[in-house]
């Protein structure tokens, strides 16, 4: 027995390890293209996703991930970040595997849902990258898709420029098995900051390495740091 509980140490240091020699420093840009919308986050009962009726950003969230320009889709209505704030502790894992708790991690189903999502409405002339407000919606459609899973909380979001109306639209398509298309996507997770989806097709494939299994069961044995205050919160916060 003895023998067997070293064996376990020894698998989980070698993991702690790996985590550590993969971290991926990230700096939170901006949102842009987007919207400030009125975001709601209800949890349900035992939830320790944080209650939350306010306005936030939304839209694509352009990050710095070791020293390259990617944009990325908030996946974590938990966790806030200010714009110009670097974390030095992100790990590079699948996205049914983020975000990390208490907003996560997600299950295979919402993974799928969200590159059906991001394969649809990203990219061409109406698309996310083009326009704000499909940018905003697209957001909204993720969180709420994230929001209506078993993760025990639901979010609504309300606003006068169209963005609450685009995202219905993406829903029912996605609802009615309009959208069959998928798009790769990972996540970049924190135990700190706020858990993102990108696109590992583009500039991430030269900066970090690919997703592991055991990176992101290590990042869901770290403790939460301090700053679990919802930047995703007020207007002048992402």
């Amino acid at each position: 027995m003895k023998n067997i509980k070293l064996a376990v140490l020894a698998a989980a240091l070698a993991a702690a390890s790996s985590a550590r020699a993969s971290l991926i420093t990230v700096t939170i840009d901006s949102v842009s293209p987007g919207e400030i919308v009125n975001l709601v986050v209800t949890p349900a009962a035992g939830s320790l996703v944080p209650a939350y009726n306010g306005g936030v950003y939304a839209g694509i969230y352009n990050l710095t991930v070791n020293g390259a320009s990617v944009p990325t889709f908030c996946i974590d209505v938990a966790h806030d970040v200010y714009l110009g704030e670097t974390f030095n502790d992100y790990s590079y894992i699948a996205l049914a595997s983020a975000p990390a708790t208490p907003a996560g991690p997600m299950n295979a189903a919402q993974a799928t849902d969200i590159e059906k999502l991001w394969a649809a409405y990203y990219s061409g002339p109406l698309g996310a990258e083009n326009n704000a407000v499909n940018a905003a919606a697209l957001q909204v459609a993720i969180w709420e898709t994230l929001g209506n899973g078993a993760q025990g909380y639901t979010v609504t979001e309300s606003d006068g420029v169209g963005v609450a109306t685009e995202a219905a639209i993406m829903l029912t398509a996605l609802n009615n098995g309009s959208l069959t298309a998928e798009q790769s996507v990972n996540a970049l997770v924190s135990p700190d900051g706020q858990g993102y989806a990108a696109d590992p097709s583009g500039p991430l494939r030269s900066v970090v390495p690919e997703p592991t299994t055991i990176i992101s069961g290590f990042l869901m044995l770290l403790p939460f740091g301090a700053s679990t205050l919802r930047i995703l919160r007020r207007s002048r916060r992402v």
